[in-house]
């Protein structure tokens, strides 16, 4: 689950500085990259604080995600491939890695609250 949310702040920090190396970006995606890049970021870097109290942040990193691969569709940048691209693969990536470590937390926490079976020496002293 770490590397996961290593790999999603670095996204989120890849995709807030997509500006900078998109001139010609309009300021409304702009705009859209660097605020959902940096709330990717700093999520992410919460979840890799504190990884089993923040749970639901993984579904919110889900979001973001599918917000970046929609964005340049619904913002209609889509005619500037190499940022609409950027947007899309890393979107993918985030989506797929925030699901992931949300289904591996969801499996822990299945598996630690699970109740124990009971052991031939607990039989035996009843």
């Amino acid at each position: 689950m770490t590397a996961t949310s290593v790999f999603t702040v670095l996204a989120g920090v890849w995709i807030a500085l997509t500006p900078l190396f998109a001139p010609d970006l309009p300021a409304y995606a702009a705009t859209s990259d660097v605020a959902t890049g940096a709330a990717v970021a700093v999520l992410a870097s919460i979840r890799l604080l504190m990884p089993r109290r923040t749970a639901p942040l993984g579904v919110l990193l889900t979001l973001l995600g599918a917000w970046l691969v929609a964005a340049p569709f619904v913002l209609g940048y889509g005619h500037h491939p190499a940022a609409a691209w950027n947007n899309i693969v890393v979107g993918v990536l985030v989506t797929m890695f925030a699901g992931v470590s949300v289904a591996a937390m969801l499996s822990s926490a299945r598996h630690m609250t699970a109740e124990v079976p009971p052991t031939a020496r607990d039989r035996v002293r009843s």
